[in-house]
């Protein structure tokens, strides 16, 4: 059973301009604990496959299977739920929470999970070693580098060993040699928990690590190269 499997997926949006169809009738299936990336132009439909897939928006029609799971058609609790327990995400920016130091963040979906305390402790210092800032251990977000921040997002996404990861363009802000470091690190870090992991990109150069790469182009898959 695939990771994560996409049948016939299509989504249209409305705007000023009328109807906007971002996928259209994508399939693709991923075992689990592969890497894949998605590369596209932007508007090729890479941010909406990933947001389907991890249930921030819903298809118009086909069907999303994680981890014997149907997304699509979960309601807003059991959502939640899968998202909390079984999903982990990267942005572009990070988006950390500004009020928490590195490590409360890296910590916050394992307090989510209703990790032990002495758990999530272990974790942390695990996790903050893994990606080289225990110094920064209190520091705030705004006191973070570009990259550093990044280092952050991929420990909080994979802080509590969800079964996917999906990362959103993470490294469209940083430098090359810093964005590969990034996707190096959740590479390891995600092999290291058996996680399934598809990165959004557009900077073909990053994904040297992906095992597999799909290529999208107005919303349908134009190549899958193994």
């Amino acid at each position: 059973m695939p990771g994560i499997a996409v049948k016939n997926v299509t989504k249209t949006f409305r705007s000023g301009r009328g109807k906007v169809r971002a996928l259209s009738e994508v399939s693709l299936a991923l075992e689990p604990g592969g890497f894949a990336a998605v590369i596209g132009k932007s508007g090729s439909g890479k941010s909406t496959l990933l947001h389907c897939i991890g249930g921030l928006e819903l298809p118009d029609h086909g069907e999303i299977i994680c981890l014997d799971r149907p997304v699509h058609s979960l309601g807003p609790r059991e959502m939640s739920l899968f998202q909390r327990h079984h999903v982990g995400f990267v942005f572009q920016r990070g988006n950390l929470l500004s009020y928490l130091t590195v490590a409360e963040n890296i910590g916050f979906p394992l307090a989510l999970n209703r990790f032990g305390k002495k758990e999530r402790a272990n974790r942390i210092d695990e996790l903050l070693d893994r990606i080289g800032l225990r110094p920064a251990a209190n520091a705030l977000p705004h006191e973070l580098s570009g990259g550093e921040t990044q280092r952050v997002a991929v420990a909080r996404a994979i802080a509590h060993s969800p079964g996917i990861l999906l990362a959103d363009e993470p490294t469209a802000s940083l430098d090359t040699e810093t964005g590969g470091e990034i996707v190096h690190l959740m590479r390891d870090l995600g092999r290291d928990r058996g996680c399934t992991i598809l990165m959004a990109t557009h900077d073909v150069e990053i994904t040297a690590s992906a095992s597999t790469i799909i290529r999208l182009r107005d919303g349908r898959i134009q190549k899958e190269v193994f």
